[in-house]
């Protein structure tokens, strides 16, 4: 399946315990990569999403509310600046997406963070 810029999907994170065991556990992340972009292998690229939110929120963050469209069930925190490539097959599935208004306030973050400036 192909995910679209602006998806929020589950993505399967392992952890591993002190004692060698390994769980996975589904994430929910944001994909920020451009579908439409030509790419030699099947990965996509995703800013992390939290619900743990601290009281003082960085310019490079940004707060989800638990919408429908969203997929979220709980007011999370966008982390733009925890981006990850992963392949797309570590994607369990498409919960939701973000409006076109929240992923122009992402670009902007994102140019934040990866030091993108006007001149």
């Amino acid at each position: 399946m192909s995910y679209e810029r602006g998806d929020i999907v589950v993505v399967k994170f392992p952890f591993i315990f002190k004692e060698g065991s390994e769980k996975q556990k589904g994430r929910p992340a944001l994909v920020i990569s451009d579908d439409r972009a030509e790419k030699r292998y099947k990965d996509v690229i995703l800013a992390a999403i939290t619900s743990h939110i601290p009281a003082d929120i960085m310019e490079t963050e940004l707060i989800l509310e638990p919408e429908e469209s969203t997929g979220l069930l709980k007011r999370s925190l966008l982390r733009l600046d925890f981006v990850m490539t992963i392949p797309e097959e570590l994607i369990s599935r498409k919960i939701g997406a973000l409006a076109e208004d929240i992923m122009r306030g992402v670009d902007s973050r994102l140019k934040i963070v990866f030091g993108i400036r006007k001149e």
